[in-house]
């Protein structure tokens, strides 16, 4: 990968202070960006003055074709909106330049639940029957059970697993973004398609996703809302006041995020209501003491809000495209307005062109690179230089 010269400068400095302590709060209130030059510029650009592009679903493959088959003759269309995949999560990273995922996890407790979906059963897809890996304990990513269950990684630990490899190789990427949605949903029988029962999600299987990211990602790899708090008393007054970690001292490091809202939030904050010693930052309105990101997918209500929160240094996630739609329609409204809000995370299924003969694709305006300076929050002294890994 390609290093700026002034990410360089700035790392040996960063490098010649830090000593042995990697517990060192990420917040660096030392430097003075009241007056900017080249020696502290790379040092005032902080990750929410950037907007990189990020997948929706990240992990997904398209539905087995004679599984399309076999249930159109019955419910023709049914696999419409879910009729999209992206490439493994690594190609994603090295070639795609995508630096924000979403991971779907379910709840396996004794292993094995998800071993013989349905619609494998159905359409012979051999490759997704009795795997090894599924018929352990532990979190399984999938869209959905039996139909939506085709994935090219198939649990938390794999997918983490890839996405560490590559960060370990490529220590200068800017900070990945990873949100992660905790699936319990039941899906109502089909005639003779039986619905696996998904494992309900409890306080302490969701705590559960901390130890699995804490398996792959040793401490110093993490930026935790604990980093971002601070001495703080919350992480809203935290980020308001002196604002998020710097791009230099978040390169090579990864923060997660709880997709869910609701009854899944409340659970996961039960014992540590200003999410203290925990992983996952939660989707949080301004406000609440746990605010500092915020999941706001539909930019065509929200695309003020948008604009207001992150002006106000809040980072947010917004999506460009819903399923197939705006592949189909060619209809870029609602990925132009997603650029312009402000969003720092860009959510599409479409970092290449669409399959439909539409032509709609989804890429940073202007920059060749994975970010670029953010078009409502950047200071005056971002540079796209600035932003190279």
């Amino acid at each position: 990968m390609k290093y700026n010269i002034l990410f360089v400068l700035s790392l040996l400095i960063l490098i010649s202070c830090s000593g042995n302590n990697q517990d060192t709060e990420l917040i660096s209130s030392a430097v003075d960006c009241a007056e900017v030059n080249a020696e502290n510029r790379p040092e005032c650009i902080r990750i929410n003055h950037i907007q990189v592009l990020g997948t929706h679903n990240s992990y997904k493959l398209k539905p087995h074709p004679e599984l399309v088959s076999e249930i159109n003759k019955s419910l023709d269309g049914w696999s419409r909106n879910i009729d999209y995949e992206h490439r493994p999560l690594a190609e994603q990273l090295g070639e795609l330049g995508i630096r924000q995922f979403e991971l779907d996890v379910f709840a396996d407790t004794a292993g094995g639940l998800f071993s013989e979906p349905a619609g494998a059963l159905i359409s012979g897809d051999e490759a997704f029957l009795n795997v090894e890996e599924m018929a352990k304990p532990g979190l399984k990513v999938l869209h959905g059970q039996d139909l939506d269950y085709r994935t090219s990684c198939m649990t938390l630990i794999s997918c983490l697993s890839e996405i560490k490899e590559w960060s370990s190789a490529n220590p200068s990427h800017l900070p990945l973004f990873i949100m992660i949605e905790a699936k319990d949903g039941v899906m109502e029988d089909r005639g003779p398609l039986k619905f696996t029962k998904p494992v309900v999600f409890t306080d302490e299987l969701l705590h559960g996703i901390d130890d699995e990211i804490r398996e792959v990602f040793v401490r110093e790899h993490l930026i935790t809302p604990d980093d971002v708090r601070g001495g703080y008393e919350t992480l809203e007054e935290a980020i308001t006041t002196i604002g998020w970690p710097t791009l230099a001292e978040s390169r090579g490091k990864v923060m997660f995020a709880l997709d869910n809202t609701g009854r899944h939030k409340d659970l996961y904050l039960s014992g540590s209501p200003n999410l203290e010693n925990r992983v996952l930052f939660v989707s949080s309105e301004p406000g609440e003491p746990t605010a500092g990101f915020i999941k706001m997918n539909n930019v065509l209500d929200q695309g003020d809000r948008i604009k207001e929160y992150t002006a106000a240094g809040f980072l947010v996630r917004t999506r460009s495209d819903i399923p197939t739609e705006e592949a189909r329609s060619g209809d870029t409204t609602r990925r132009d307005l997603a650029l312009e809000s402000g969003a720092q995370f860009i959510s599409t299924d479409y970092p290449e062109q669409s399959p439909y003969g539409s032509g709609y694709i989804v890429t940073l305006p202007g920059v060749k690179g994975p970010a670029r300076c953010n078009p409502v929050t950047a200071p005056e002294y971002c540079e796209k230089g600035l932003l190279d890994e």
